[in-house]
């Protein structure tokens, strides 16, 4: 797109309003620019409307031919006269791009600010993580992201043809837009690390970490070194709005765009597969039930959108900053771009919106919970034969199965209410010379934090607590 629309010169009487009125009514080819003239002229008589109308396209060669021999404001002039009078619809997909982006900007911010919320006031810890901290980070230049599109880039001709716009549009279109990439590849390294340091929280093996942590690594150094050659991609930086501006004197170069954003398409494409392989891996490891893990692995699942989302996304650039109509064809790639960053914010999200799912309707996972502990109970909790003979021990094994969150407090209760019953028992009975002998007691607990899938085997061993008690339970 840098170099394609050749020499800018400034066209006196380029007026969108009064080239409007004029071609309404009649079509005079001596009005259009010289360069204008050698493009019909190829196809068409000059005066020949028929002719020109049925090759005056939106893609047509005919219209490629004004924006490469022509200046931009000669372009724009040539076409939005042809375009005019022909009758060409005016195209314009603002509105479509600002309800897209108020819907999944909504549905994004309501389930960050949950998930957010959540950790800080309701998880165990009460505090955020690591990757609580970056998705923070991450929706602060999210909104800012939001505002600059729906309030500042779709005004100044997002989503139309090129030729129905101002040249004072056209540079601010190009300001905001140069904005607009920096900050979505700000925005999608900051949830990739996210996720991965969510993953390194609930996944203890070192192998796996071992691979989380390289993941981190590459996504931090690849984000960055294409903010970096983002920032730089033009020569000065003005550049990538003053392009527009019609003045001669504009001169700068900027390296090619389009290769380069398709290098970034298919390098994210591929780290988000990598991203989203990673944890299905694990999910045949975890000492689950078998409908648990199917559970699991619908959640991890989901991260898959993403990487369909950054797929549909590497279609828009083809036509990325090679288009001589750019501010109708980088829809595309905007558009998708929203997309993908409003359904990275919600896949990150998932996994505490659970928890918050759990907590909201305690009922279905107090019945399941309790189903699965009856289970267990009667399966695990076993005496020996002679626990009622003096001085035997009794055994009482509690086991809790479930997929691991490191900010869900059940487990936690779980282990205190326990042991604290069994302090109160040995309290009462201390006094007694047949009653545990003076209140011997051991609580022994085995746990494995932070795992995905963790057994927390919780034994509580006592002596006989004498023909007493043994007479009471009987």
């Amino acid at each position: 797109m840098q170099e394609s629309f050749g020499r800018l010169a400034p066209v006196p009487g380029a007026d969108l309003a009064s080239i409007a009125q004029r071609a309404a009514s009649y079509f005079n080819s001596s009005q259009l620019p010289a360069c204008a003239l050698s493009c019909i002229s190829a196809i068409c008589d000059a005066d020949n409307s028929t002719c020109i109308c049925a090759h005056d396209g939106y893609e047509s060669d005919m219209t490629a031919c004004m924006f490469q021999s022509c200046g931009l404001p000669d372009a724009i002039f040539s076409k939005n006269l042809t375009s005019t009078y022909c009758g060409e619809p005016i195209r314009d997909r603002g509105l479509e791009f600002r309800l897209t982006n108020y819907l999944l900007g909504s549905v994004a911010a309501v389930i960050v600010v949950a998930r957010l919320g959540y950790k800080r006031f309701l998880s165990a810890n009460r505090t955020f993580g690591p990757d609580d901290w970056t998705i923070l980070a991450a929706g602060f230049i999210g909104v800012t992201s939001i505002v600059l599109q729906v309030f500042f880039l779709t005004p100044s001709g997002l989503g139309q043809d090129i030729w129905k716009l101002e040249i004072p549009q056209l540079v601010r279109f190009g300001q905001y837009f140069y904005a607009m990439e920096i900050m979505y590849l700000t925005l999608i390294t900051l949830i990739k690390v996210s996720l991965t340091l969510f993953y390194l929280a609930i996944f203890p093996a070192r192998d796996i970490r071992r691979l989380l942590w390289i993941t981190v690594a590459f996504n931090a150094a690849f984000g960055l070194a294409f903010i970096t050659k983002t920032f730089f991609q033009c020569t000065p930086v003005s550049f990538n709005w003053k392009r527009f501006d019609g003045d001669p004197s504009t001169t700068g170069h900027c390296i090619n765009i389009n290769a380069s954003g398709w290098a970034n398409g298919v390098l994210g494409v591929v780290a988000d597969i990598w991203l989203f392989a990673l944890p299905l891996a694990q999910v045949k490891n975890l000492r689950l039930h078998w409908k648990k893990k199917v559970g699991a692995f619908i959640m991890f699942l989901t991260g898959g959108i993403v990487t369909i989302v950054s797929m549909l996304r590497l279609k828009s650039v083809l036509h990325f900053a090679n288009s001589y109509n750019p501010t109708w064809n980088h829809w595309d790639i905007v558009f998708w771009s929203t997309i993908e960053v409003s359904t990275g914010f919600i896949c990150c999200c998932l996994p505490t919106l659970r928890l918050i799912l759990i907590k909201a309707y305690p009922r279905v996972s107090d019945t399941k919970s309790s189903r699965s502990r009856s289970r267990t109970t009667r399966t695990s909790c076993t005496t020996s034969s002679n626990r009622y003979r003096r001085n035997s021990m009794s055994h009482i094994t509690v086991e809790y199965d479930g997929l691991s969150d490191p900010d869900s407090d059940d487990h936690g209760s779980s282990r205190a209410d326990l042991a604290a019953a069994h302090r109160s028992y040995v309290r009462k009975g201390a006094g007694d010379e047949n009653d545990l002998e003076g209140g011997a007691a051991k609580v022994r607990i085995r746990s494995l934090q932070s795992m995905p899938s963790r057994k927390e085997c919780i034994e509580l061993a006592t002596k006989d607590p004498g023909p007493e008690e043994r007479g009471n339970k009987e």
